[in-house]
């Protein structure tokens, strides 16, 4: 990676909020800084510790597509209503159908893909998975049984996209960001955590190596590269597999994650590399 991408791979690139070439703050909205056991500072501070890696805003991923999937699903009935202008008014509802919901999941699961999640099943994505099924199982209904039947089916076909949107919504409200902390690996053993911690790997690995569990998701730490250097990944996953910063003002209200979040790892790291840091003089 060039010296540049490594400057943004802890703040962030700029064009993700419209800064151009100024470098983002070190601090944003919502963003709260873990308690002093973390020993956190900004890529601008202490070149040691933790500090926190914001990702790309799920905003640029899926805002465009899921548009064009409103307009696919407002078009399915067009063929129907209108028969016989094209050369088969069934197939051409049916590609609209699934170009429309593919616009959707296809966004979420690269996008989720591309925060190295440890969550991959199809279905732990945020759709309205059961209204979705309730259509799919009537549709078929109306050739056998009333043509009035398909639009029952189409309405609940857009209950469901609403409700998707609602719950994408929902997620997005706290930002993708994971903390990291420069290791060496040798140093790493899964044992130095709590019993109510499941542990994958008691030895450093890339992806996940323990994580712990609660309602809305799960906090996990994982083995992550960047070139040479190993890192230490400490996140909290939702439940649809998105990562999102575990110290944010928005987190889900739990006693027991609250209590969690207040001691990291008992490891201690190294140096931060400095093609990393923001140099003074770019403050």
């Amino acid at each position: 990676m060039d010296a540049l991408e490594d400057g943004h791979w802890l703040l962030g690139d700029p064009a993700w909020w419209n800064l151009d070439d100024a470098l983002p703050p070190d601090s944003r909205n919502g963003e709260l800084k873990p308690p002093k056991s973390w020993n956190y500072s900004s890529p601008r501070g202490y070149p040691e510790g933790w500090k926190r890696q914001r990702l790309k805003p799920l905003a640029f991923s899926l805002l465009k597509p899921i548009s064009w999937s409103l307009f696919f699903l407002a078009i399915v009935p067009l063929p129907l209503v209108f028969p016989n202008e094209t050369p088969d008014d069934q197939s051409f509802a049916f590609l609209f159908f699934i170009i429309s919901w593919s616009l959707v999941i296809y966004p979420l699961g690269n996008s989720r893909g591309n925060q190295s999640s440890p969550i991959h099943g199809l279905f732990s994505l945020p759709l309205d998975w059961n209204s979705l099924f309730v259509g799919l199982f009537l549709f078929p209904a109306h050739v056998f049984i009333d043509p009035r039947i398909g639009w029952i089916s189409y309405f609940i076909f857009w209950f469901a996209m609403i409700r998707t949107i609602m719950q994408i919504q929902i997620m997005m409200k706290n930002p993708p960001a994971r903390f990291l902390l420069p290791i060496v690996i040798e140093d790493w053993n899964g044992n130095i955590l709590g019993d109510e911690w499941s542990i994958n790997s008691n030895k450093w690995k890339n992806g996940l190596m323990a994580e712990y569990s609660f309602k809305e998701g799960m906090l996990a730490i994982s083995g992550l590269s960047r070139g040479k250097d190993k890192f230490l990944s400490f996140s909290f996953v939702h439940k649809s597999g998105f990562l999102h910063d575990p110290f944010f003002d928005t987190i889900s209200v739990d006693n027991k994650l609250d209590e969690v979040l207040q001691e990291p790892p008992q490891i201690h790291g190294i140096k931060w590399p400095e093609r990393f840091l923001v140099p003074l003089e770019e403050e």
